[in-house]
């Protein structure tokens, strides 16, 4: 049987989502004995449920989903970091190997698998907490040394959003990077920017928003626009337009200024929500570049 081909028979389905399950096993049993090894498992579980999504019949997926969460809890008997740890990986890794079948574009599969990822652990905090009898975010932030962070309750959030983006961004660099030997066709067409620019646009309305009433979502938002600005920028520069970089150089600088004027008049840690001046800028720029010239592009 192929390891990257897409199955066919019931016989096929049931050993390769046995093959996979039996790497998440090791990966967390590894975990479990050798501490440190965690944050190398909490990188690597959405892989091997993408590529069971994406070669398996998606009603088959339940099985590999219950036989993983319960080999993993039955050899590491934690059902705290089992749930915390592998049930958003399975969920996101279904998620990315069903978008990678519709061929969406790479930007939209690491966005959308990363908050589902993030999502749900955000949602398993209470629970994990309450049945492992301890704080599993101050032993998640106690790995990088942030346990004694000033601003560690404000930064949870954007510290699992950030964990969930280095997750399925691995599983995707890995993808893309060997997609002609394992047979997968990767879509880097892009038509259109304006959904890009949207995109930007509201999670900058959301970051200041939020920030008005809840911080830690509001630091989510404003990552989020950052990656959506990080994307755009490579879209001005892909634009060889002497007007554009003028205008880039012009924005940013004046947003540099900006900032260092008015961060110090904002309380702690609200001064950081200044930032969000920059990819405002980047976006502008987009904006600026699509009206005067239109061309698809593939990145």
């Amino acid at each position: 049987m192929a390891l990257f081909k897409k199955k066919t028979t019931l016989v096929h389905h049931i050993t390769y989502m046995g093959i996979m399950a039996a790497i998440n096993l090791i990966f967390i049993l590894l975990a479990t004995f050798v501490p440190p090894l965690m944050f190398i498992l909490i990188l690597l579980l959405p892989f091997a449920s993408t590529v069971v999504a994406y070669y398996c019949l998606k009603r088959y997926y339940i099985i590999y989903a219950v036989a993983t969460v319960g080999l993993c809890f039955l050899c590491s008997f934690n059902i705290g970091d089992t749930i915390f740890y592998v049930v958003p990986a399975i969920a996101s890794g279904f998620v990315l190997g069903v978008l990678l079948e519709q061929k969406i574009h790479p930007f939209w599969m690491l966005l959308s698998c990363t908050v589902i990822n993030a999502a749900l652990t955000y949602a398993f905090i209470p629970l994990v907490n309450l049945i492992s009898k301890t704080d599993i975010v101050l032993s998640l932030l106690t790995i990088f040394n942030l346990q004694d962070f000033l601003y560690k309750t404000e930064l949870v959030y954007l510290f699992i959003f950030l964990i969930s983006l280095a997750q399925c961004g691995l599983s995707i660099f890995i993808i893309i990077s060997d997609a002609k030997k394992i047979g997968i066709q990767i879509n880097t067409r892009i038509n259109s920017f304006w959904p890009y620019i949207i995109g930007l646009e509201a999670s900058i309305a959301l970051s200041v928003g939020f920030a008005l009433f809840y911080m830690p979502l509001a630091l989510v938002f404003l990552c989020i626009s950052f990656y959506f600005a990080a994307f755009l920028l490579v879209d001005v520069i892909f634009s060889k337009k002497l007007l554009i970089y003028i205008l880039s150089g012009v924005l940013v600088l004046a947003m540099i200024f900006v900032f260092a004027i008015f961060y110090k008049s904002l309380k702690e840690p609200y001064g950081i929500e200044l930032s969000a001046i920059f990819p405002l800028a980047i976006g502008v720029v987009s904006f600026l570049k699509n009206i005067l010239f239109k061309y698809p592009v593939n990145i």
